[in-house]
């Protein structure tokens, strides 16, 4: 099969390189471009889509480096990844070298991701945590089941998705590893608002659906970068979901009409006039209520106060 020729709907085990330059027959969605659109306009999408820019190139940034060798080292399967020999660096430790900065390249060029040993040793910690609380929670990602990529049509509207890992049994969640520097629950609740991972999971829920018929639950696998490498496993909840369904079909049917006229526009033209909200105005308030309750006990502006305490060698009381 020729490099450029598209594939079929259905579940595919390709490289990443493939499944990121768009193997579908026309320009798809997926979860990335959907949030982009949502979030952004179609001129992001367009810029950001393999298919419609021309100048597209695929983003290498360090910081995607772990979260890419863990994805190694926790699923068995993806890029791998190789440590930059400790010789090459500098005496600080830097990878700065004329030596270290050849080395990387040509680790990059032939698909590997560089790390320092010391970050070698944290990725294959963390896939030993890995293993014992994925084990707890009756978890196996099998590497034949890892990374596979979901071809499909909704709407219309071509879509694909790379799956972390889909167990064999019909009936087991498709399951999203995520790298995070805190798995408690409220700094995963935050990453699923912040980082549009509500959008995600229901466009690969659709995606697998459309492919392979299978009404899957999904779930994400939480872990953190530094020690002790703790996991969360999350689910999304019903109502959260469906509404992460709305959101889907609609960033389906901008793409579908942006595609149609072949029409991409940026951010909506005119003055817009932004309220910030309403904790915002409250924290506010509560600041002024702060400095004049403390004026109207001293007589003084609170400032005062602080230049006293900060001035050197004070011996100034507490605030009274």
């Amino acid at each position: 099969m020729k490099e450029r020729e598209p594939l079929p709907a259905g579940v595919h085990d390709i490289p990443g390189d493939r499944y990121h330059a768009d193997p579908c027959e026309k320009p798809s969605l997926s979860s990335t471009l959907a949030k982009t659109l949502l979030a952004k306009s179609p001129r992001h999408a367009w810029t950001e889509s393999p298919r419609l820019n021309p100048d597209w190139e695929p983003t290498e940034k360090k910081t995607f480096d772990i979260g890419r060798a863990a994805h190694r080292a926790v699923l068995g399967k993806g890029g791998d990844y190789v440590a930059i020999p400790d010789h090459l660096l500098a005496t600080n430790g830097a990878a700065s070298t004329k030596a270290a900065k050849e080395f990387i390249d040509d680790a990059r060029a032939a698909g590997l991701v560089p790390l320092k040993s010391e970050e070698v040793e944290a990725i294959e910690t963390m896939r030993d945590v890995a293993a014992l609380r994925l084990a707890e929670n009756r978890i196996d990602f099998d590497p034949d089941r890892s990374e596979l990529s979901a071809l499909s049509e909704i709407d219309g509207v071509h879509c694909r998705a790379m799956l972390d890992h889909v167990p064999l049994a019909a009936s087991d969640p498709i399951y999203d590893f995520k790298t995070c520097e805190s798995a408690a629950l409220d700094a995963c609740e935050r990453a699923i608002l912040n980082y549009g991972y509500d959008v995600q999971a229901e466009h690969y829920r659709q995606v697998w659906k459309a492919a392979t018929g299978e009404d899957r639950v999904f779930r994400f696998v939480f872990q953190e970068k530094t020690a002790p490498f703790e996991i969360s496993v999350v689910e999304v909840g019903p109502d959260t979901l469906s509404l992460a369904c709305k959101k889907i079909a609609r960033a389906r049917e901008i793409w579908r009409l942006c595609l149609r006229e072949d029409r991409w526009p940026g951010y909506p033209a005119g003055v817009h006039r932004i309220e910030l909200p309403e904790w915002h105005h409250a924290r506010w308030l509560e600041r002024e209520s702060v400095e004049a309750d403390y004026r109207r006990r001293t007589g003084k502006d609170i400032i005062e106060f602080a230049m006293r305490m900060q001035a050197p060698e004070t011996k100034e009381g507490a605030l009274t």
